[in-house]
């Protein structure tokens, strides 16, 4: 019984010594790993790059690149923890250009530290932190409050951080600021680390004075929840306006590949409600849009074209027969559209966004968008780092749709463009919507 007592002794010694040398914690958060460890994950993932992605110099060029990933390389140290090494990669995966291509932390970095994460949500509203709820389901600063510093730092400087290593097709600020606002508590915690306790200092509506106060975290289900709503299928809905003889098609996402009957379905009765009672204005919302399933996309557009016309360059696998003249809905739409943009238009709202503009359908009315007419969405691909387990995502092929002379670096702009004040804020405008509604009228 001695022997058995002394031998497990010494296995939990042993056991003790490997995880403080080499870092194997239970918690991610604190894995530290050694140099060799690292720069093998890093040659590991310029390898899969390099060869395998399908617009890698596209816009930067390749000797610039080459540069980036050499000096970051450069930047590996000996028991660097994972957040740090994760960091280091972002400003190489943000100068490709793409927003289909990004760095994930493995999924046990979440799950050890599940609720700890920064409990707010806000919107960036004239380059403030406008707070709009709370993630723990309570009121934890009043509504409209702009927060000014996180743990000690100024809340302008984290944005400004968080959005310059963001990815973004053609390197758009309009769609990083966007998922900087929308993610923000998974980016901080991928960059920051997950602090004992979330000390901030804010404003409160509509006045200077200023508050601190020592915030509950939030649980990170909490958190996707609201990030990865527009997985989920969110609600689809037509509003008639019969007084403006208008009507307001929401569309918070195409992302409905295994219900595309339903979506097909829902946009048939709604262009037969429009046609049958004679709507002459169409108010097409896709703020928030930030992609999904051209299938879904392709037939709407059947609906809006004045004449039949591809949607696709080229005949891209299962979609290609999208490459040919969409035939016209028989119920098409022929009356005043106004499409309503925002930054968060990406990847399959991009390319639908960019057909409208191309083709000059209608009008749109909103801020810039956040991608452009080609996207490297094709034969999605994913890869776990060997030793870190960091996720890298990327795409192999690009989808374009059939436009010529259109500028890939430059974003979808609006036809009219709005800027939302705080005040239109605090007084609940809806200044996109006021915008469509005053063109209505005239």
């Amino acid at each position: 019984m001695k022997d058995k007592i002394s031998f497990g002794l010494f296995v939990g010694l042993f056991v003790y010594a490997i995880t403080f040398l080499y870092g194997l914690e239970s918690n991610p958060a604190k894995i530290h790993f050694t140099k060799q460890k690292l720069q093998e994950d890093f040659r590991q993932m310029r390898q899969t790059l390099e060869q395998n992605h399908a617009a890698l110099y596209e816009y930067t060029a390749k000797g610039v690149m080459d540069s980036l990933f050499d000096r970051q390389f450069s930047l590996i140290q000996d028991s660097m923890a994972l957040r740090e090494f994760f960091v280091l990669l972002t400003p190489i995966i943000a100068k490709i250009g793409c927003g289909h291509t990004n760095v994930w932390m493995p999924m046990d970095y979440w799950n050890m530290n599940s609720d700890k994460l920064f409990p707010l949500h806000f919107r960036l509203i004239e380059d403030r932190m406008v707070v709009t709820g709370s993630y723990t389901g309570e009121e934890q600063l009043p509504r409209g409050s702009i927060l000014l510093e996180i743990n000690g730092r100024a809340c302008a400087d984290i944005i400004a951080e968080m959005t310059a290593s963001y990815p973004a097709d053609a390197m758009n600020p309009h769609f990083a600021q966007s998922q900087v606002e929308r993610r923000f508590p998974m980016i901080y915690s991928r960059r920051f680390g997950f602090p004992e306790a979330y000390r901030v200092t804010y404003a409160l509506p509509g006045r200077k004075t200023r508050r601190s106060r020592i915030l509950t975290p939030a649980h990170n289900e909490a958190v996707r929840d609201v990030v990865f709503k527009n997985f989920r299928n969110p609600e689809l809905s037509l509003r008639l306006l019969t007084d403006r003889n208008a009507a307001v098609l929401r569309i918070e996402t195409f992302i409905y590949y295994d219900r595309v009957t339903y979506f097909t379905h829902f946009i048939d009765s709604c262009f037969t409600v429009i046609h049958d009672k004679k709507i002459a204005n169409l108010i097409l919302d896709l703020r928030g849009n930030d992609g999904g399933d051209p299938f879904c996309a392709a037939p709407l557009f059947s609906y809006l074209e004045p004449e039949p016309l591809p949607y696709f360059a080229e005949p891209y696998g299962k979609y290609a027969e999208f490459a040919k003249p969409i035939p016209r809905a028989e119920k098409a739409f022929k009356g005043n559209l106004l499409t309503l943009l925002d930054g968060r238009c990406f990847s399959t709202n991009a390319h639908f966004c960019a057909l409208l503009k191309y083709h000059r359908i209608g009008r749109f009315i909103g801020t810039p968008g956040g991608a452009t007419y080609k996207c490297n969405a094709g034969k999605n691909t994913h890869i776990d780092l060997k030793n870190t387990g960091i996720m890298l995502y990327f795409g192999r092929s690009t989808f374009a749709v059939a436009v010529e002379g259109m500028d890939k670096s430059q974003p979808i702009m609006p036809d009219v463009l709005v800027k939302e004040s705080y005040r239109d804020f605090l007084e609940e405008k809806d200044i996109f919507m006021d915008t469509a509604f005053k063109f209505i009228s005239n």
